[in-house]
């Protein structure tokens, strides 16, 4: 991976993780808006029990005692199944707000391992270069005391004493092209 690549997968990365926190932030407001619309509809079901309530009393105590008390108690079961739904709700929206936080984590965890792995590979080129170059090192230092030059139309080269030499002159040391040859005797 080049560095362009890695930035641009950071910059998406980053991107992602923003719209996972706008997700999370939008959530969270859903959520504070089903609180106050249960807060609504509790003062609003209390407003509403509190004049069934006057109002059951006024015909309970002017006719029968026994349907204002069925009509209380439907009112809140009623009343009982809202707040149990408004519950449900909130609940559902805590677990979705709670996993888009988790994938927001993933993202930004996933994001990290690949910036993480494209470093170790990129220093990991980088080490390989390095003792590529080393070698060249080595070769161009070793060219240094070597001489290569042609000896009667045969390459030659001018080395250490002991090498088979060039009749034409004792500083150079015959090369043998030939695959396979046999080594010829030493002249001197």
């Amino acid at each position: 991976m080049d560095h362009d690549t890695i930035e641009d997968f950071v910059a998406n990365a980053a991107l992602l993780a923003a719209h996972l926190g706008q997700q999370c932030d939008r959530a969270g407001a859903r959520l504070q808006q089903a609180a106050a619309t249960f807060d609504r509809r509790i003062e609003q079901g209390q407003a509403t029990i509190a004049a069934t309530t006057q109002s059951l009393v006024r015909e309970s105590l002017a006719t029968e005692i026994p349907a204002a008390l069925q009509a209380l108690s439907d009112g809140a079961r009623q009343l009982q199944g809202v707040a149990e739904r408004v519950q449900r709700q909130q609940a559902e929206l805590e677990q979705r707000a709670r996993w888009l936080g988790l994938k927001a984590i993933g993202a930004v965890l996933v994001a990290a391992l690949a910036v993480l792995a494209s470093t170790g590979y990129v220093a990991w080129s980088n080490l390989a270069r390095s003792q590529e170059a080393q070698v060249r090192t080595e070769v161009l230092q070793a060219l240094e005391q070597v001489t290569i030059t042609s000896c009667d139309g045969h390459p030659c080269l001018k080395l250490e004493d002991g090498q088979r030499r060039w009749a034409g002159n004792e500083s150079y040391v015959l090369v043998d092209t030939a695959v396979g040859a046999a080594t010829p005797p030493r002249t001197q």
